[in-house]
């Protein structure tokens, strides 16, 4: 309990290839994870759990938990490169080169039931981070705009009733991404960090 205590209120530091690992992995997975299952809750209320014991509502829940999650992951790397970005051009893009191959080995460490692999969203992902990690970076709670609107698409409720709800739940994931900055800026030694990606 001590322990759990002293974590919340002094976070460990975050200084080495594999922490960063830990956190990125950690901080997509609660983005996407509290904003399906959170938003599904609200909707359904009384009948969350009666829904659960459904097929059809709890694997689409799940597609959408892992789909939202290969897009959050894309939105935590592209809040880190944005931070981590050095000076120079060359360690720019060495750094830019480690982050992106974080994506592709924390994404395939598990394929879901519903995927063959995730060969698309590394795709997808590759060109976004292409144009981001050249641009002025964006506000965290602007970077999960494409996640807001993929989950909204596939969360297992029917159109008619979450047709007007995309700024819900584009408010509930930035709120989560915002949350997730505020960590980053405790937690991470930058010039460790950098030393690490860039070397």
């Amino acid at each position: 309990m001590l322990h759990r205590i002293k974590e919340f209120f002094f976070p460990p530091s975050v200084s080495t290839p594999e922490e960063l690992r830990a956190f990125i992995a950690g901080e997509a997975a609660y983005l996407a994870q509290k904003t399906v299952v959170g938003y599904c809750r609200v909707k359904t209320m009384l009948d969350y759990a009666k829904l659960l014991t459904e097929p059809a509502f709890r694997d689409q829940q799940e597609l959408s938990r892992w789909e939202g999650y290969a897009s959050t992951l894309g939105d935590i790397l592209i809040m880190v490169e944005a931070w981590l970005r050095p000076a120079d051009t060359g360690a720019q893009g060495r750094l830019a080169d480690s982050l992106a191959a974080l994506y592709v080995t924390i994404l395939t460490q598990h394929v879901p039931a519903h995927r063959q692999d995730w060969t698309d969203s590394i795709e997808a992902f590759s060109a976004r981070f292409a144009l981001a990690r050249t641009v002025e970076p964006l506000p965290p709670e602007q970077i999960v705009t494409g996640s807001a609107k993929l989950i909204h698409e596939l969360v297992p409720i029917a159109d008619r009733l979450k047709r007007n709800d995309l700024e819900i739940i584009r408010g509930d994931l930035r709120l989560h991404m915002l949350a997730a900055h505020a960590s980053m800026l405790k937690r991470f030694r930058r010039d460790a960090l950098v030393a690490a990606l860039t070397h």
